[in-house]
């Protein structure tokens, strides 16, 4: 089960283990202790890992940055990304909502909310 800055995510995809995101994955071997990075490193860390299809690990290091960065408008965002491309409507709408709660004019957060939005609509068709 992962547990996140969003809170406790109770969905079937994480009941299998081979789903969950690895610490040693979330923090390289040159990382010793989760502040050694940055907010913006951990961001940058969370794309890249999205850019490789890794969307959990993605997340991790996105809520890493939101740990130390609460208001990380970016890493919400990142967190809802990675959330959608995982097809977990719920957490990547209430990730993108957050997004727009830290910052109102942020308009991909909107459009990925919107996106996600209709794409739950869907699937419950």
């Amino acid at each position: 089960m992962v547990v996140c800055a969003l809170g406790l995510v109770d969905c079937s995809y994480f009941s299998d283990p081979k789903n969950e995101p690895s610490a040693k994955t979330v923090r390289p071997a040159e990382v010793q202790n989760f502040s050694a990075l940055t907010p913006d490193q951990w961001l940058n860390l969370s794309l890249t890992y999205y850019q490789q299809h890794k969307y959990l690990e993605s997340i991790a290091a996105a809520q890493t940055a939101v740990y130390l960065r609460p208001d990380y408008a970016e890493a919400y965002n990142n967190i809802g990304a990675a959330y959608a491309a995982l097809h977990l409507w719920d957490p990547a709408i209430q990730a993108d909502r957050q997004a727009l709660r830290c910052r109102p004019d942020f308009p991909l957060a909107r459009n990925n909310l919107a996106w996600a939005m209709e794409q739950k609509r869907l699937d419950i068709r």
